[in-house]
């Protein structure tokens, strides 16, 4: 039975190293990934090019929603976590 590991935040850090995970252990876990955004994993530090209207969304982004998908990994976008109760093993 695969350990669940739960990242809170898509950010460019912890999808970094969920990568790093995966190379080494890729059946290891079973991964869950909460993030306040409706995206996938974006260069944040390019964000201003886009807001600017010189880049799109798609042409930053890191990890789109089919690398999620390739690595068995449940994507929940827009859903912020005010609570993790590790005991009852719940995130809300």
């Amino acid at each position: 039975m695969k350990e669940k590991l739960v990242l809170i935040g898509n950010g460019m850090a912890g999808v970094r190293a969920l990568e790093e995970l995966l190379k080494l252990s890729p059946d290891q876990y079973d991964i869950s990934v909460f993030g306040g955004e409706p995206y996938g994993n974006y260069n944040r530090i390019l964000l201003s090019p886009v807001l600017a209207g010189e880049k799109t969304i798609d042409e930053i982004m890191l990890n789109d929603e089919q690398w999620y998908a390739d690595n068995n990994i449940t994507l929940h976008k827009g859903k912020w976590v005010d609570e993790v109760n590790r005991a009852q093993r719940v995130v809300r």
